[in-house]
Order: C-alpha cells, then sequence, then structure tokens
C-alpha cells in the first residue's frame, strides 16, 4: 500500500512488525525490512503513524 504527503509516496508492505517514533522521524520494519521516513512536521509524522497502525489490523 502507499501513503501519500505532500506529493511524497511512501509504500509500505504490510505487515509492520514494529514502528518507532522520534520526533517528526518514524521507523518501522515492514515485509520488506527496515525503513525510515523523516517529515517536516510533527502532525504529518503522527498521522502516517495511525495510517501505519489502522493498515496493520
Amino acid at each position: 500500500m502507499s501513503y501519500n504527503v505532500n506529493g511524497q509516496l511512501i509504500t509500505v508492505n504490510f505487515p509492520v512488525a514494529s514502528i518507532s517514533v522520534n520526533k517528526s522521524s518514524i521507523a518501522f520494519t515492514d515485509s520488506q525490512g527496515k525503513n525510515r521516513q523523516t517529515f517536516s512536521k510533527r502532525t504529518e509524522a503522527l498521522k502516517f503513524m495511525n495510517w501505519l497502525l489502522s493498515g496493520s489490523k
């Protein structure tokens, strides 16, 4: 699945095994391995984290 934020497309291969949050960065491990995304705003990072959590159910 893909997530679009400010024209940037982030591809996530569910299921997500782990998620780590640090200010405006989100690190996650999906079926393809470890990934890290940095956002310009913390609110964008939190929206992405919520999307990750909802998609991995």
